[in-house]
């Protein structure tokens, strides 16, 4: 089963087959890629210092930043001194207006000094029994009670002198029991009676600390003394100083925007410099240019290659085209080192040079079909290439010829004419003459020597166009005396004559298939294979040139090497 990774592997094979291609846009590629590497740097280094800010046109912000935090400072002063000068404004008049509230009665009239007196005196009894209550809380001590009970304030109460007698006795008595030593029952009974007492006493002040409070609500506010320091003071001036923070907040906002300016336009000239080094940096040394144009070319190369390989798949090896067309690979024609066999003898040195009867690949394709079939040898070979075709026919007859078999080759394709530049024949009407009427078979017949004692009998194409109808008629009209006389009879055909249905005209329609590995699209093979079992004949099988196309027309003719060895002698 084909996988992904074969596949791949075969369409990048197929690729590398292809070395002038891949040369050619490799240096192609390389050729631009150093072009741009030389000229985009300098264009990138001249624009670079287009663009690049000069020193002179940086601003200096340090002097601004300075200025900015001094106005800052001020500021923060002006503030300080506006927030200061209220205070001070609001104490003068909190303190102005308690000192006048504080002469005046609930009906805003002066107080006499006897009434001023009388209020002082009963503010000095609620601070006094304000201070012993908050005694007696904090420690609530029989000492603490009788201080509360004997102060001036509560001298006037009954209940009070009453309370106070009772727990002095009481204090007395525990006095007593305290001197014996030991803690008695009685002891603690006479602590908590204590105890008692002096809350009721504590009430009792609190009761005559709020009558003093209420007869104080009656005359008039308690008096606040003006100091003589903020009496004489002047009232201070806010707003100057309002007048000065806002000047000063004002030439702050000034240097701060001028801040903002310039470092807006410092940020423009950096982004301008960032962008003059990334132009300046592009450059690279010679042999890294070099070598990144050498690579990016071979990459790019190989790359074309294989996109259009992967577009177009073409044929890799014999399993890929066996598994296409569902027909068999007979062979596999591949190049092979020079022999030292074919040096020694001067008829194997002036032959043809694509004569090998003996490499592997053609000896299997012969041997399939020359013993599957009838004792008569009659087959078709064409391809896609009409050089590799006759090549192949050639070594298949030299094989033939080599097997006793009296061989006949015939080149029906007039417009190429591959196999008389293979065989290097000399001119002959051939094909064209017999289908005009002007020669015959024996005419046009050339004697091809392969090797020291084995020939064969070539037809050429001749020359010109000759209808293919008329081919057809000729080989129905002679096939059968010529399978008289031969034993192979070996057709050598372009595609569009094998597709138009000649090899049909041959009692034995087998047809040979040579494709080219690396070139012959897939695709095309399947629907050639197709076509030409359409036509009815039987297509036999595949031969696969893995090898470099024959280039045919740089072989000397045999004319031109006589006249050469006919000078030298």
């Amino acid at each position: 089963m084909l996988t992904g990774a074969t596949w791949i592997a075969a369409r990048a094979r197929n690729a590398l087959r292809r070395p002038v291609f891949i040369s050619a846009v490799s240096i192609v590629t390389f050729a631009l890629s150093l072009l741009a590497l030389v000229i985009v740097p300098q264009q990138a280094r001249r624009a670079a210092a287009a663009i690049r800010p000069a020193p002179a046109q940086r601003p200096d912000t340090e002097p601004t930043v300075a200025a900015l935090a001094e106005a800052e400072r001020q500021i923060a002063a002006a503030e300080s001194s506006v927030v200061s000068t209220r205070a001070e404004l609001a104490q003068l008049v909190a303190t102005a207006a308690a000192a006048t509230a504080g002469d005046t009665n609930a009906g805003g009239e002066r107080l006499g000094a006897t009434m001023r007196n009388r209020r002082d005196s009963l503010a000095a009894q609620m601070d006094q029994l304000g201070r012993l209550i908050a005694r007696s809380e904090n420690a609530p001590l029989l000492g603490s009670y009788r201080a509360l009970a004997q102060s001036a304030p509560m001298q006037g109460d009954v209940r009070v002198k009453q309370l106070l007698d009772s727990l002095v006795e009481i204090e007395r008595e525990r006095d007593s029991y305290s001197a014996v030593g030991g803690v008695d029952p009685v002891f603690v009974a006479l602590t908590a009676r204590a105890n008692e007492l002096g809350k009721n006493i504590e009430a009792l002040a609190n009761v005559r600390r709020a009558s003093l409070r209420q007869e104080l609500s009656t005359i008039a506010p308690t008096p606040t003394e003006v100091p003589a320091t903020i009496a004489l003071r002047p009232l201070p001036d806010t707003l100057a100083r309002v007048q000065a923070r806002d000047a000063v907040r004002a030439a702050a906002g000034g240097v701060a925007a001028r801040l903002a300016r310039e470092r807006a336009e410092l940020t423009a000239l950096d982004a301008r410099e960032s962008r003059a080094r990334e132009l300046a940096n592009v450059g690279a040394s010679p042999s890294a240019m070099l070598a990144a144009a050498l690579v990016f070319g071979a990459v790019l190369g190989f790359g074309f290659a294989l996109f259009d390989e992967v577009r177009r798949p073409r044929l890799a090896d014999a399993y890929e085209a066996e598994r296409a067309t569902g027909i068999r690979v007979l062979g596999v024609i591949r190049p092979l080192p020079p022999s030292p066999e074919r040096g020694r003898r001067s008829t194997d040195r002036s032959g043809p040079p694509y004569i090998d009867p003996g490499a592997d690949g053609h000896q299997l394709v012969y041997l399939t079909i020359a013993t599957a079939g009838s004792n008569a040898l009659m087959l078709t070979i064409t391809g896609d290439n009409t050089a590799v075709a006759a090549i192949v026919a050639i070594n298949f007859a030299a094989i033939a010829a080599d097997e006793a078999r009296s061989t006949l080759l015939i080149d029906t394709d007039c417009l190429s004419s591959s196999v008389t530049a293979a065989l290097r024949l000399r001119t002959s009407v051939g094909i064209s003459g017999l289908v005009k009427g002007t020669a015959q078979w024996p005419e046009v017949t050339r004697s091809a020597r392969l090797g020291r004692d084995r020939t064969i009998d070539v037809v050429p194409s001749g020359e010109g166009a000759v209808p293919l109808d008329d081919i057809k008629a000729l080989l129905q009209r002679d096939i059968t005396r010529l399978a008289k006389r031969y034993d192979a009879i070996i057709l050598v055909s372009s595609l569009e004559q094998v597709l138009s249905g000649l090899s049909t005209s041959l009692p034995i329609p087998d047809v040979l298939f040579c494709a080219r590995a690396g070139q012959t699209s897939i695709a095309d093979v399947k629907r050639m294979m197709a076509d030409i079992a359409a036509t009815g004949a039987h297509p036999r099988g595949i031969v696969l040139w893995d090898a470099i196309d024959p280039e045919l027309a740089q072989l000397r003719p045999l004319e031109e090497l006589d006249r050469e060895a006919a000078e030298v002698a």
